[in-house]
């Protein structure tokens, strides 16, 4: 694009979608960091309100992103290709991509959308990654198409103004722009070889028209209610919870200083007397807090329904939940299902990006490699008794299946420790005896 035209498309189209994606994005993200709006409070407050408001806020939108965040790891890909297989993992680890995507889960989680841009670099091409809050991709058919015709991020460049990019199949336009989005202007222009606008999404829900939801909008209202029913509980414990002593048929004092002395008799005595035959002493009972306690309660289970997450991580352990290994997989079976359609939906946007960094570090048929099959980490919870169990039964020799090949079963093995198992040769404990001399052989030619 000329430079007349990039300015035309950021001015109108860009900067004005990013604006306003951007101040949608800061609310959600304000929401899962628990730094919301307050619960409703009655028109005349105090200090003491304001205190017990914030007092009230449950912060549990950011705990259910972090609940499907530590749930999803991606720990081998194997591309169509073999050969290829070393080098575009050394690109994903030179990237630190192991603990980075994290972060990319965490956007899209949040805002419903993550993105990573890849760009040329020494000595493999760089990964960085982006909220929908900085970055905007713009499609023709949101829905299938798998490039974006055009991205956008903005940076901030200073106290008064933004480095605003501009991303097309040819090249990166820098230009410059104030706080508000206007004086415009363009920078540089630079081209990154990639054929393709440069930009892969993660989206976790994608409806037919294109939009994404992530886990924390739909999840608003919930939290909520949670949050009024624990400043209604606070505001009750504070002030109605205690009992209150009364008495009738007293003289009333003649003076603020009898006064005074009355109400501190009142408030430190624990026995109140009075000459009057007349007068009657009695306590109102303070407010129960039971229900409540049980409003929020029923509010937390609807927010761990909604979430598809364990009730115990929301709520708590009950007294009649059972406790085991298979107790708490059936209790997380509606999250592993969850987790596992995240899975399914990511593992095309990662192969996607393993075919940019590939074509971008100039690697042979990487582009065009759509047989790419992504491992991620096993995060069901099973006992080692089931897992022993179904390891020994596969490794039946009626069934043919290798060895070897079961050692992917085990949790927590990665590739590369497979690999190292396999490197191995003979019998390793066999090695170990004859080593310290409990093998004939070597035994006798010590001697």
């Amino acid at each position: 694009m000329k430079q007349k035209q990039v300015v035309e498309l950021a001015t109108e189209v860009l900067i004005p979608e990013w604006k306003k994606e951007r101040e949608f994005q800061a609310r959600l993200e304000a929401w899962a960091k628990g730094k919301h709006e307050r619960p409703y409070r009655p028109r005349e407050v105090n200090d003491e309100y304001e205190a017990i408001e914030d007092r009230s806020k449950v912060p549990l939108l950011g705990l259910i992103v972090r609940i499907f965040g530590q749930g999803l790891e991606l720990i081998d890909y194997t591309p169509g290709d073999a050969g290829m297989k070393d080098e575009l993992w050394r690109i994903w680890t030179a990237n630190q991509m192991p603990s980075r995507q994290k972060r990319l889960w965490k956007a899209a989680f949040t805002g419903g959308i993550g993105y990573a841009l890849a760009l040329p670099g020494e000595p493999v091409p760089q990964i960085k990654l982006y909220s929908p809050k900085n970055m905007i991709a713009v499609y023709q058919d949101a829905e299938y198409d798998e490039w974006p015709m055009y991205a956008a991020e903005g940076t901030p460049a200073n106290k008064s103004g933004f480095h605003f990019r501009v991303f097309d199949d040819e090249n990166v336009y820098t230009l410059g722009m104030n706080a508000e989005g206007g004086k415009v202007e363009f920078i540089t222009e630079e081209a990154h070889g990639a054929g393709v606008a440069p930009v892969v999404r993660f989206a976790g829900e994608v409806d037919t028209e294109g939009a994404v939801e992530g886990e924390v909008e739909r999840l608003i209202p919930i939290q909520s209610a949670i949050d009024q029913a624990k400043f209604d509980q606070q505001m009750t414990q504070t002030f109605s919870s205690f009992k209150i002593r009364y008495a009738t048929g007293m003289a009333s004092p003649d003076n603020d200083e009898d006064r005074e002395r009355v109400k501190l008799v009142l408030a430190q005595d624990r026995i109140l007397l009075s000459e009057n035959p007349e007068s009657k002493f009695g306590t109102l009972d303070g407010t129960d807090l039971l229900g409540y306690i049980e409003s929020g309660k029923a509010s937390k289970q609807e927010l761990a329904t909604v979430a598809q997450v364990s009730p115990k991580a929301i709520v708590g352990a009950q007294a009649n939940t059972a406790n085991g290994a298979e107790a708490q997989a059936a209790d997380e079976a509606s999250t592993m299902r969850k987790l596992s359609d995240f899975e399914t939906v990511f593992s095309p946007a990662i192969g996607q990006l393993f075919r940019l960094t590939g074509s971008l570090a100039g690697i042979e048929r990487a582009a065009s490699d759509y047989a790419g099959r992504c491992t991620w980490r096993d995060s069901e919870i099973r006992s080692l008794a089931q897992i022993a169990d179904a390891v020994a039964k596969l490794a039946d020799d009626r069934l043919g299946i290798p060895r070897e090949a079961l050692w992917e079963m085990l949790p927590g093995v990665t590739h590369e420790k497979v690999a190292a198992w396999k490197s191995y040769e003979g019998d390793a404990f066999a090695e170990l005896l004859n080593g310290i001399g409990r093998g004939g052989a070597n035994a006798d030619s010590r001697a």
